[in-house]
């Protein structure tokens, strides 16, 4: 739905619905990437949003989840790039 996150978990009993990113990795380590969309929600929802990553596809996978990304252990680097894209038209 382009709402910045995979999945939406509510409660009956919890007026606030939770977030949840999910992301994986070939390997036990890797590089992960966030969308300026994914960043900019887990900072609104902060407590509510939980990234949780699948590691180790390759031979046993495991998993981490890391409530509040923003605000943890992980370390978030700023990348930009631009992209070139071509496309064809014609006048008939």
């Amino acid at each position: 739905m382009g709402c910045g996150f995979d999945f939406k978990l509510s409660s009956n009993s919890q007026p606030d619905f939770l977030a949840v990113e999910v992301k994986g990795l070939n390997d036990s380590r890797g590089t992960l990437s966030l969308t300026e969309k994914e960043h900019r929600v887990a900072g609104l929802l902060k407590a509510r949003f939980f990234l949780f990553v699948v590691r180790n596809f390759r031979e046993s996978p495991f998993h981490n989840i890391y409530p509040n990304p923003l605000n943890s252990n992980l370390v978030f680097a700023r990348q930009e790039k631009r992209v070139v894209q071509v496309s064809w038209s014609l006048s008939i």
